[in-house]
């Protein structure tokens, strides 16, 4: 299952078909609120931050700080969503990459790669 960012739901829009896959890609209401006209792809899932992702993305947000590469919180929230659910984040941002020193189970690839990987699901 794949996790978009907000950078990646813009970029798919200017692309068609849209590349989604109905059940397996997901977004968050952060990602929503970031850029609206995504709340119109149907073939989305959207997820919403709980208390246990808020409680984790501090932890996670005092870690970057102490390493001296804090993020925005958004980019905390999702990557933290992404962790928890066991997803894979589609993303270009290069703020994933400081996560992801400090989570290292934090899967990112970019948009080509998961165009590549929604290819083969398609052959399977």
């Amino acid at each position: 299952m794949w996790l978009l960012d907000t950078n990646i739901l813009i970029k798919c829009n200017k692309l068609r078909p849209r590349p989604f896959k109905k059940d397996l890609t997901f977004t968050t209401i952060l990602s929503i609120i970031e850029y609206p006209f995504a709340s119109k792809f149907e073939e989305m899932s959207i997820i919403y931050p709980t208390l246990l992702h808020y409680g984790q993305a501090l932890k996670y947000a005092l870690l970057l700080r102490k390493n001296g590469t804090p993020i925005p919180v958004i980019d905390i929230l999702i990557g933290v969503i992404t962790v928890e659910k066991n997803m894979i984040l589609v993303s270009e941002d290069s703020h994933f990459d400081d996560l992801q020193a400090v989570e290292p189970r934090l899967k990112l690839i970019g948009l080509e790669i998961y165009i590549e990987s929604l290819q083969k699901f398609d052959k399977i």
